[in-house]
């Protein structure tokens, strides 16, 4: 920050004055129109610094202008008037050019006369953005670069591998970060594909100073870039420095203005135990390095969590008293100041939710501004952007929230009633009146609303048979809807704005006090931000119950979630834009200058055609680039894949096929002895799988590991440590699951991974794509089934000396047309197809061979 000067306009040496003739003129008639108030102003500058326009966008407090983001644009000039003629800057102004001045734009004071100029901040001159060479970079990664000399110099070994498609694909992502535009790089297993892109952003935030968001779809992906490869360039780039942080989303992070205040309430906020919790999470938040739920040894209660977990809307932010310790914005400091922020699609997703609502390109929002985006997992954003762009709203979400209010006398609104019932004067006397008579009866009528409207909801579900239902323009004539649904979600609508109006009446009857309306901000801002968000549940509700006026097509559904409990189940309403491109191209990629999207499974049929469209990137407003960078292991040596011939085809003869599947499954392990994935489509064929082995006596030696019946990691790690052990997933098994090594030498993928067509967001989009002529077939669902089919197989080999079989027992591979695209789009591994009874000794064989010494091969 510069300048803290007094310059008087029209002197004629450049450096003394500021405002020419015809700014100055503007600003005074501008301010006397005003009344002499506070005006402010854009203003345009030349290259001597003289203020050589000024136009009027807001009248009032500097403050209030922020809420007008993007009135500035980089090169430009904020300036405004201090009426009084004082133009020392106040702690707003302060904040003001501090907040702006990182978007490329100045701030100053000037008088009502227009005769004197205060400069708080300089406007930044933009520098010349320096491209990254592509020789650097390539001889950072080569043999005898940088990452080498680190890897040797830690492994002891002169042995270095050498990776040409890395270092293509980093000069692909470095050409695009020199000409920006959008890239999108399938790199398979073994590239080392964030070693591409990561050296390249790096070399990039060294030359220009500028950040690069990376976003990544899974946890283990985000532990792997800030626990190891980060790191690793930190040590390796010795040229440079190297700065990277992580950041998660404020619910993560603990609140140590809230956990105060959640001590404090104790016994009116919770009810047996909880106070309890609250001390154990204030002796943790002693010794916590990052505050972060993930930091915590023992999940706290999620009803705990809620009242001391950070949230935006409660924040005081440089005002609160524990703003120098606060977790959160440590993270947000280091993410700031970082070369490399490490997120995930949500928060990404979230990130543009919220500038969208705001129409926010500029300033922080939930992630700091940025214009170099890194998309890795990048075949999962479009359903990560269907969980942010659109709406959910669940029962138990509702119910947390009304037991956040009040729960059998515990809560924030007994807590309060506590706290006003400690005053004696006619106002806070009233306002306890009317929390008890009003408040409290309009959360208890809502919460017994929210019960019966989800009860009829789930009554409809029941009455469906399925788990699922879609809701199209024909719901509104269910008996149901009429008889019961639409009077009631009426009436929840009406009790949440009660309570919003009285939560308003007491606020208002306590700001005649302000040091008793100070005293309880805190819990009024609790009681709001409950109220705020039960508000914005209703419009979810809303949204998902009723047709929407909006005119964009949306896809609306409910659905049971999670286990039932004793008393109820969950269900879920959800609203979600049917088509996401356009959101995706005009406010992430068309806001940035650079990204790049990269996956191990990007391309169907060769190209890019399909994530291209669904993605928004199939117009010409873009410079794109494309590029597949193969594998560099050697897949015909090891890995074999097999697909049986003599079973019946899933979608005809469900039982029949799966008794096959039964019989591959246990000859496969059989011969591997053991170290299996089983890749299905279903939860019900899961558990039917392992009920048959196990009847079969086949969870002895080797084994049986379940989904479903422990945590994920858990499995994970008891499969690596068993090196002998079968496990048998679902969805969350197909990919993103690392286990290299001998303890994965064999998958068998059931039948091929192809879309339910029944879920709602599917028969939507198929449904779509035949309305406009195509097929739905070709156009959606095979491009889905293929990348996610690449993904599977994608699980055995992920290093040089790992090797494997993998079986596709689904013959549909072989006998239909589509079959040979799904199995030319799969790494380059010996096939053997045939009669189960003969390919079987082939896998034998396969195996037989890997069981071999080094010796006993070298001497065939």
């Amino acid at each position: 920050m510069t300048g803290k000067r007094v310059v008087k306009a029209g002197a004629k040496t450049v450096g003394e004055t500021r405002l020419s003739p015809k700014a100055a003129s503007a600003v005074r008639v501008a301010i006397k129109l005003a009344g002499g108030n506070e005006v402010c102003f854009v203003c345009t500058v030349d290259d001597e610094n003289l203020i050589t326009t000024a136009r009027v966008v807001f009248r009032g407090d500097v403050r209030s202008v922020l809420a007008l983001p993007g009135v500035a644009e980089r090169g430009e000039l904020m300036l405004h008037n201090h009426p009084s003629g004082l133009l020392e800057p106040s702690d707003a102004d302060l904040e003001v050019a501090a907040r702006i001045h990182g978007n490329g734009v100045g701030f100053a004071i000037v008088d009502n006369e227009a005769t004197r100029v205060y400069v708080v901040a300089e406007v930044p001159r933009s520098k010349q953005k320096l491209p990254v060479s592509l020789d650097d970079v390539d001889v950072t990664l080569g043999p005898y670069g940088l990452i080498a000399q680190t890897m040797q110099r830690v492994s002891g070994s002169r042995d270095y591998e050498d990776r040409p498609s890395q270092r293509a694909m980093a000069a692909a992502v470095t050409e695009t970060f020199n000409r920006g535009g959008v890239a999108l790089l399938e790199a398979g297993t073994g590239v080392g594909k964030s070693l591409g892109y990561l050296v390249p952003a790096l070399r990039w935030a060294a030359a220009n100073g500028e950040r690069t968001i990376v976003s990544t779809n899974t946890i283990t992906l985000q532990e792997q870039l800030v626990a190891k490869d980060l790191p690793f360039l930190q040590r390796a780039l010795t040229d440079q420095k190297v700065r990277f942080a992580l950041l998660k989303g404020w619910r993560n992070y603990l609140c140590l203005m809230r956990l105060e205040q959640a001590r404090g309430a104790g016994a009116a906020l919770f009810d047996d135990g909880g106070a309890g919790d609250v001390e154990q999470i204030a002796e943790w938040a002693e010794k916590t390095q990052d505050g972060t739920l993930a930091d915590l040894p023992t999940p706290p209660r999620p009803d705990v969590w809620d009242e001391v977990a950070a949230e935006p809307d409660l924040c005081g932010r440089m005002k609160c008293s524990f703003y120098d310790k606060c977790f959160l914005f440590k993270a947000r400091k280091e993410a700031a100041a970082a070369d490399v922020v490490v997120v995930n699609h949500h928060l990404l997703l979230s990130d543009v939710a919220v500038r969208r609502q705001a129409q926010n390109w500029e300033d922080s929002a939930v992630l700091p501004a940025y214009k170099r985006l890194v998309i890795d997992e990048g075949h999962h954003l479009e359903d990560a952007a269907a969980s942010h762009l659109g709406s959910s709203i669940t029962r138990r979400a509702l119910a947390r929230l009304f037991n956040r209010l009040e729960r059998r006398g515990k809560g924030l609104l007994p807590a309060l009633a506590a706290r006003l019932g400690g005053f004696s004067d006619l106002h806070s006397v009233a306002s306890l009146d009317l929390v008890r008579e009003r408040m409290v009866s309009s959360a208890a009528t809502a919460r017994d609303r929210t019960q019966l409207l989800f009860e009829l909801l789930s009554a409809v579900l029941e009455g469906t048979g399925a788990p699922i239902l879609r809701l199209t323009d024909e719901f509104q004539q269910h008996p149901l809807w009429l008889n019961g649904i639409e009077d009631t979600l009426a009436e929840l609508l009406i009790e949440i704005a009660s309570l919003s109006d009285g939560l308003r009446l007491v606020t208002e009857r306590l700001e005649s006090d302000q040091k008793r309306s100070e005293e309880m901000a805190p819990l009024l801002n609790e009681v709001r931000a409950v109220t705020r968000r039960l508000a914005g549940a209703g419009d979810s509700l809303s949204r998902g119950l009723q047709p929407p006026k909006d005119k964009d097509p949306v896809v609306r559904w409910m659905e049971f979630q999670g286990k039932p409990t004793a008393t109820e189940r969950n269900v879920a309403v959800h609203c979600v834009p049917l088509d996401l491109a356009p959101v995706l191209r005009d406010d992430l990629f068309g806001r940035v200058e650079t990204t790049v999207i990269t996956s191990a499974t990007l391309a169907t049929d060769g190209g890019f055609g399909f994530l291209e469209q669904r993605l928004g990137l199939d117009e010409g407003k873009f410079t794109k680039r494309t590029a597949i960078f193969e594998s560099p292991f050697n897949y015909p040596r090891q890995a074999l894949l097999v697909v049986p011939t003599d079973l019946p085809a899933p979608n005809e003869h469900p039982r029949e096929h799966f008794a096959a599947v039964v019989q591959q499954m246990r000859d496969l392990i059989i011969a591997s002895d053991g170290g299996l994935f089983g890749l299905f489509t279903s939860h019900r064929d899961v558990r039917e799988m392992a009920q048959q082995l196990r009847e079969m006596g086949m969870d002895g030696p080797t084994p049986l590991l379940v989904h479903g019946e422990e945590p994920r990691d858990v499995l994970l790690q008891r499969f690596r440590d068993s090196g002998r052990a079968v496990l048998l997933g679902t969805a969350t098994f197909w990919e993103g699951v690392d286990v290299p090594g001998n303890a994965l030498r064999g998958l068998l993928i059931a039948k091929l991974p192809f879309r339910v067509p029944t879920e709602p967001m599917v028969a939507a989009q198929c449904e779509a794509i035949e309305a406009r002529g195509g097929n739905a077939f070709v156009e959606f669902m095979l491009p889905h089934a293929s990348l996610r089919l690449k993904q599977g197989f994608g699980r055995l080999i992920r290093t040089a000396t790992d090797s494997g079989v993998v079986v596709i027992s689904d013959p549909r591979v072989v006998t239909k047309r589509y079959g040979r695209d799904l199995l030319n789009a799969l790494p380059p591994a010996k096939r053997v197809t045939g009669p189960w009874g003969t390919v079987r000794d082939e896998v034998s064989r396969f195996y037989s061979r890997e069981h071999r010494t080094d010796e006993q091969q070298l001497s065939e």
